[in-house]
C-alpha cells in the first residue's frame, strides 16, 4: 500500500503536468505563454490542489532556454485555504531581490537534466511558511523538447497524517526513507524524522518505494 501510494503521486503529478503543457505551444523555438494558457493553467492547478488534500503547491517551471530570456518563470499555485488557491510570485530576475536560482536546485536538475522523477527533500520551504516540505518533480516535455518541470509540495506534517496510519497497523518498526537516507516518516522511536538511517542496518532490510529514480525506501524490521 505504501509503495502504490508514493506511484500513485508520481502518476497524478505527470497527468497534471500533461495538461499544464497541453495549454501551451511554441513559434519559433520559443513557449508561447498567453493570458489565455495562464488562466487555463491556474484552472488546472486549482482543480489538482482541490482534488489532492496533502498538496501544499504546484506547477509548471520553466528553464529559461525554453522562453528565451534570462529570467525565470513559473507558474505556481499555493494552498491558502480548503478552497481558495493563489498564485505565487517569486524572484526571478538574476541579480534582483529574493533572486531564486531555481535552476540550480537538485528537484530541477533531476527533474530537467536528468529527465527522472524526483522527490527532494525535507527542507524549509522558500515560501517563509516555517514548515517542512517534500517536492516531488516530473520532467515537462512539449512536442519532444524538455521545457522544465512539473513540480508540487508536501509538507512533511501532511506527509506523515497521510502515511502514518497505514505504518501504525503493522507490529513491525517500519521508516520511510529519502534519497539521501533520511528518515521521512516511522512508527518507531527508533527513527527520528530527520535522523539519517545507515544502510545496511542489522535487523532491518529495505524495500523501494515508487519510481526508482525517487530513490524513497521503506526500511522494516525483519525476523530473526
Amino acid at each position: 500500500m505504501l509503495s502504490t501510494w508514493f506511484s500513485e503521486r508520481f502518476a497524478r503529478l505527470e497527468a497534471l503536468g500533461a495538461e499544464l503543457v497541453g495549454n501551451l505551444h511554441a513559434e519559433d523555438g520559443r513557449i508561447v505563454l498567453s493570458e489565455a494558457a495562464r488562466r487555463r493553467m491556474k484552472s488546472t492547478a486549482g482543480r489538482y490542489l482541490a482534488g489532492n488534500d496533502a498538496i501544499d503547491g504546484c506547477g509548471l517551471i520553466f528553464a529559461h532556454t525554453a522562453l528565451g530570456t534570462e529570467n525565470g518563470h513559473l507558474e505556481w499555485w499555493v494552498r491558502e485555504d480548503d478552497t481558495r488557491f493563489a498564485r505565487y510570485s517569486f524572484g526571478v530576475v538574476p541579480g534582483g531581490d529574493r533572486y531564486y536560482d531555481y535552476e540550480q536546485h537538485e528537484w530541477f536538475v533531476r527533474a530537467f537534466n536528468e529527465g527522472t522523477p524526483s522527490l527532494v527533500g525535507p527542507y524549509i520551504d522558500y515560501l517563509g511558511v516555517e514548515a517542512y516540505v517534500l517536492t516531488l518533480t516530473v520532467p515537462a516535455d512539449l512536442d519532444g523538447r524538455r521545457i522544465g518541470a512539473v513540480g508540487n509540495d508536501i509538507q512533511l506534517e501532511d506527509l506523515e497524517s497521510a502515511l502514518l496510519p497505514l505504518m501504525l497497523t503493522s507490529a513491525a518498526e517500519l521508516a520511510i526513507i529519502g534519497r539521501r537516507g533520511n528518515v521521512l516518516v516511522s512508527n518507531s522511536s527508533r527513527f527520528v524524522t530527520g535522523a539519517y538511517a545507515p544502510d545496511p542496518l542489522d535487523g532491518f532490510s529495505r524495500l523501494r518505494l515508487g519510481p526508482e529514480s525517487a530513490g524513497v525506501e521503506l526500511l522494516h524490521a525483519v525476523s530473526g
